[in-house]
C-alpha cells in the first residue's frame, strides 16, 4: 500500500487497513473475541468512515484486498466457483511484473474465499500467495511458513483466519516501508482491485446493491492510477495496467449520470447505471483483468 509518512502520522493509532474498495490501508485489527460478522460490520464501517477522506489525492489510502471483499459480501455477493483465478496459473507467472500483480490478485481471490468461508479454497489461495511472497522477494511476510502453519489450523475458525490475513497485510506494510519501497503497495492493490470488480461484477446485473458497490469503488479509481504512475521501479512493465485503468475509468466517466457529478448535489451514492453501462463497465474490467491474469 502507499502510505505517505503524513497519513502514518495522522493516523498513526489504526493498526491494519482500511477505505472502500479488493484488497490495501489501515484499518483496525480483528478481535478475535468478536463474532464474524461483527468483525465484517467493523471493515466495512471503518472503509465507510473513511471514504470522503479519500476523494482528497494529499490524504489518500487504499484499502486492503479484505475490505474490498467484505463490502462485496455485506451487499449479498456469494462465493461462486469458477471464476476466481485458478491456482494452477500460478506455474506460469516468470516475469517480476506477472507476479506482482497476480500476487494482488490472489490476495482478492483469498479474501473472497475466507469471507464465504470457502474452506478448500481458502487453503489452496494462502498457499499461491505464500508462494508468490516467496518469488517477489517478500519471504519474511509468513515467517519461515510459521504463518501458514497457523492459516491451517485454525482454517475452521474465520474471526482467526481474518486475524491472521491482517498480520499478513501489517508485515507487508513494515517490509515495504523498512525497504524504503511503499509504491510497490499501488501496484499488489490496483490488481486486487481490478479482481475485486471482477468478482463484483459476476452478481452486478442482478443485485443492485451490489452494483451500488461497484460504482463507490470507481471513487477511487483516479487515485490509484496515480499512485500506479508514481511506481518508479523500472523493471516492472506497468503502461498496459495504467491504459486499461484509464479506460475503465473513461468508460465510467462517459456515462450520462456520472456527469452529473459535476453537481455538487449529486454524489457517488446517487448515480444508477443502466443495465447496458453496467454491461460495458464490466467488459472493460474484465478485458483487463484477462491480461493480468494471463501474465
Amino acid at each position: 500500500m502507499i502510505v505517505m509518512n503524513t497519513i502514518k502520522t495522522t493516523l498513526k493509532s489504526i493498526t491494519a487497513l482500511s477505505l472502500a474498495g479488493v484488497l490495501f490501508s489501515c484499518a483496525d485489527a480483528p478481535n478475535k473475541s468478536e463474532s464474524t460478522e461483527e468483525v465484517q460490520e467493523e471493515i466495512v464501517e471503518e472503509v465507510e468512515s473513511m471514504e470522503e477522506e479519500s476523494m482528497d489525492d494529499s490524504y489518500f489510502m487504499m484499502p486492503s484486498p479484505i475490505q474490498i471483499a467484505a463490502m462485496f459480501n455485506r451487499a449479498g455477493l456469494k462465493y461462486e466457483g469458477g471464476i476466481t483465478n485458478p491456482t494452477s496459473n500460478v506455474s506460469k507467472y516468470n516475469t517480476k511484473t506477472a507476479r506482482f500483480l497476480n500476487f494482488g490478485v490472489y490476495s482478492a481471490d483469498l479474501a473472497y474465499a475466507v469471507l464465504n468461508s470457502e474452506r478448500q479454497a481458502s487453503l489452496d489461495y494462502i498457499k499461491v500467495v505464500r508462494e508468490l511472497s516467496d518469488k517477489i522477494g517478500m519471504p519474511v511476510i509468513f515467517d519461515g511458513g510459521k504463518l501458514l502453519t497457523s492459516f491451517e489450523k485454525n482454517i475452521d475458525n474465520q474471526d482467526s483466519i481474518l486475524f491472521i490475513l491482517t498480520t499478513i497485510k501489517l508485515r507487508i506494510d513494515d517490509y515495504l516501508a523498512e525497504n524504503n519501497d511503499e509504491s510497490k503497495e499501488a501496484v499488489f492493490f490496483a490488481a486486487a482491485w481490478v479482481e475485486g470488480m471482477y468478482l463484483g461484477s459476476k452478481s452486478s446485473t442482478t443485485q443492485s446493491s451490489i452494483t451500488s458497490r461497484i460504482v463507490e469503488q470507481m471513487s477511487i479509481l483516479s487515485n490509484v492510477i496515480e499512485a500506479v504512475k508514481k511506481q518508479d521501479d523500472p523493471s516492472l512493465e506497468l503502461n498496459y495496467l495504467i491504459d486499461g485503468l484509464v479506460k475503465i475509468q473513461n468508460t465510467f466517466e462517459g456515462f450520462a449520470e456520472v456527469k452529473s457529478l459535476d453537481n455538487p448535489d449529486v454524489s457517488f451514492s446517487d448515480v444508477e447505471l443502466t443495465d447496458e453501462e453496467i454491461t460495458l463497465l464490466n467488459k472493460e474490467i474484465e478485458t483487463l483483468r484477462t491480461k493480468i491474469i494471463n501474465g
